[in-house]
């Protein structure tokens, strides 16, 4: 699915609930729900119409209750022919009795929005007010909510909230500001208000889910998160309908706490593998990722409406702090993390230079060796064998033949031509002993990748084989998997084992290759672990994937693999 069309249903729902809104302010004279009935000589409450202004049992108000007073005129002592006209009538007010005598019930038709109540005298008084005049305070969730929006897509837009977010720059104003623009709706005491609001929240939380899930790679994966979502939006929509339902004094609130916690799901549920993959058992505190998510950003996307959706629990007034909070805590956690940001940006790209210098350096090495010491020592070679002087002679070849594994080693040109299987190839034909201590273990097909991964992935390989061949025991296993989003490479030996620690502490002990193998996995996004292996011996373990991509299939590594 295309973000632009995201964007355009995000915007739809947003338009929808902001008139909803703002026309409830208007609405003053809001059917009470209350229907009369003539029975058994009395006028009593015929049906009272589900999340009406008199849907709340509580209050007294109940299906049989005798009706004593209408339009403030005492009812109780007039003809039965007069009591079945007046059930058919128009009225304003009306006074009801509980079937124990106990209360009597003003309801007034065309005040405004909440309810209040007054007992005195052995008599229950309860008024409802929605007019304009005291709706003056849903401006405040209004005016909130359009500032959640523009300030969001600005925000977001400008890439000043993260590059990773600016393609959520529509969507995510619109899950986070909904919940908030919805609250005016909400007190209007009609069906129609009840449905429209549930649906319309939930609704305008799918853009945002639907777009979280796009960031999954694999299609059967984004389908399922699709479907949770829309599934998760069913359940907040139905649960929505039933808060009239709800026990709201004492307010226990349970239907609209769980249409909250519903809300806030629908993100939630794909945000959570789109922020993947997830490091929980990671030993290094400074993994590949630098966290538990791979991208923490998309996370308090996804958390975000969850927040706003607190304010969907009614209460007494208005309660926006959760979402102002979270958002002035997100910003300020953003500016504090910018110094940092920059410094290791900066620091990333020197180490990126040094890289580049350094391949730079040895490929200029490689050719002043081979076009002029290589070209002199060929020429050495053939004087020396014309003049018959054939023990030198050998003695100058096998100079120029280790001058070129010299010139193999700094240019790589098989790593060029033909990716990193044919170069490992070559590299442990090189270092193998006629014991064959040496052995690789690859795919028949494989996938290249991007030149930076290839080339760190050689040099990874080959100082772990160069430390396996001095510092370990044969045998020597290397095993390599790539696909075309991944790549895996191990390097096993049967020494001893490294020290405990000493990859960590590579830099103050002054081990330059450990630090060389760390700082190219570094550099191209891989996770580099250096340990002692279960059966013994060292372990170089690498795992790459494109960013995005779904993990490393493990599964199809070699079977051949050995301990």
């Amino acid at each position: 699915m295309k973000p632009r069309v995201l964007d355009i249903a995000a915007l739809a729902a947003a338009v929808a609930i902001l008139l909803g809104s703002v026309l409830s302010m208007f609405t003053t004279r809001p059917d009470p729900g209350i229907h009369l009935a003539y029975w058994d000589g009395q006028v009593v409450i015929g049906s009272i119409d589900y999340a009406s202004m008199a849907s709340e049992g509580y209050y007294g108000l109940n299906v049989g209750d005798v009706v004593l007073a209408l339009d403030w005129q005492d009812i109780s002592s007039m003809p039965a022919a007069e009591k079945q006209w007046l059930v058919g009538q128009p009225w304003s007010w009306l006074w009801i009795a509980t079937e124990s005598g106990s209360g009597v019930l003003a309801v007034p038709v065309d005040g405004a929005g909440q309810v209040s109540s007054g007992v005195g005298n052995d008599r229950v008084a309860v008024s409802w007010y929605l007019g304009r005049d005291g709706r003056e305070g849903d401006l405040m969730p209004i005016g909130l909510g359009l500032a959640i929006l523009g300030l969001g897509w600005w925000w977001l837009g400008s890439g000043r909230g993260g590059a990773g977010l600016k393609r959520y720059a529509v969507t995510l104003p619109v899950a986070t500001a909904m919940p908030i623009l919805v609250l005016p709706l909400n007190r209007l005491p009609t069906l129609a208000a009840v449905v429209i609001g549930s649906g319309l929240v939930a609704a305008a939380m799918l853009p945002l889910a639907f777009d979280l899930a796009c960031a999954v790679p694999e299609r059967r994966r984004r389908l399922t998160l699709m479907l949770l979502a829309s599934g998760l939006a069913v359940a907040a929509t139905a649960v929505g309908i039933l808060v009239p339902m709800d026990n709201w004094f004492p307010p226990t609130y349970v239907h609209s706490l769980v249409r909250a916690a519903l809300v806030a799901m629908v993100p939630l549920i794909p945000g959570i593998p789109a922020a993947g993959p997830m490091n929980w058992l990671e030993s290094e505190p400074d993994g590949p990722h630098g966290g538990i998510f791979a991208s923490p950003e998309l996370i308090v996307a996804a958390l975000t409406p969850g927040v706003a959706a607190v304010s969907l629990v009614p209460l007494s007034q208005y309660f926006p702090w959760p979402i102002l909070s979270w958002l002035a805590v997100i910003v300020v956690a953003r500016r504090l993390r910018r110094p940092a940001t920059r410094l290791a940006a900066r620091a990333t790209h020197q180490r990126d230079l040094v890289v580049a210098a350094t391949e730079a350096e040895r490929a200029r090495i490689a050719a002043d060796v081979h076009d002029d010491a290589l070209q002199d020592l060929t020429m050495l070679v053939r004087r020396l064998d014309a003049a018959g002087d054939t023990a030198n002679a050998q003695a100058a070849r096998e100079i120029a033949e280790r001058l070129r594994a010299v010139v193999g080693d700094l240019r790589l040109p098989v790593l060029d031509d033909l990716g990193i299987g044919p170069s490992l190839e070559w590299l442990c034909d090189r270092l193998d002993s006629p014991a064959g201590s040496v052995t690789l273990d690859r795919l028949p097909d494989e996938s290249r990748q991007p030149a930076d991964v290839e080339l760190a992935v050689f040099r990874i390989a080959q100082e772990a084989l160069s430390n396996a061949i001095r510092h370990g025991k044969a045998p020597i296993i290397v095993r390599y998997v790539t696909g075309p989003d991944w790549v895996e490479l191990e390097i096993d030996d049967s020494g001893s084992g490294i020290p405990a620690g000493a990859a960590e502490l590579a830099e103050q002990t002054g081990h330059l290759g450990l630090m060389n193998m760390a700082q190219r996995a570094e550099a191209i996004g891989a996770s580099l672990k250096i340990g002692r292996r279960p059966g013994g011996g060292t372990r170089v373990a690498l795992i790459w994937e494109r960013a995005g991509a779904p993990g490393a299939a493990t599964s199809a590594a070699p079977s051949t693999s050995t301990p």
